[in-house]
């Protein structure tokens, strides 16, 4: 392959741009193929041996980027369970709550959990310093 050499700061600029917007895709793909996995795992109980094959087949992607998926998942909801001190029901109705919103864990959110006179309600949502980047 030929290495390519702009020839006006124009075309490297318009080259750049390209690349920032193939990569934003790549990444809003992965975000909404993580959310998928998430969703399933909460369905099956979070199974920790022998998902992968088949959900890589089920999204049609390789082994090894269900593989990623999978680590960077359960790495993010053992970090939710230690840094809260918070039991797994919670945690997963948490996660369950940002799945059904189409909330990335990445591109940040908040919960609150209030509890009266018998009544209790967890709130997720979108983080503020996400949504003023967005605008």
């Amino acid at each position: 392959m030929a290495a390519w050499i702009p020839k006006t700061s124009e075309e490297a600029l318009k080259r750049a741009a390209g690349r920032r917007r193939y990569h934003a895709k790549r990444r809003r793909m992965r975000d909404k193929r993580q959310l998928i996995i998430m969703r399933i795992l909460l369905k099956l109980n979070w199974p920790s041996y022998g998902i992968g094959r088949e959900l890589a087949e089920f999204l049609s992607v390789d082994p090894a980027t269900i593989s990623r998926d999978l680590k960077y998942i359960r790495k993010w909801r053992a970090s939710l369970l230690k840094q809260r001190g918070m039991n797994s029901e919670f945690a997963d109705a948490i996660i369950q709550r940002l799945v059904s919103a189409g909330i990335h864990p990445r591109r940040g959110y908040s919960w609150t959990y209030k509890y009266g006179c018998g009544f209790s309600s967890l709130r997720v949502r979108r983080s503020y310093s996400y949504a003023q980047r967005r605008a």
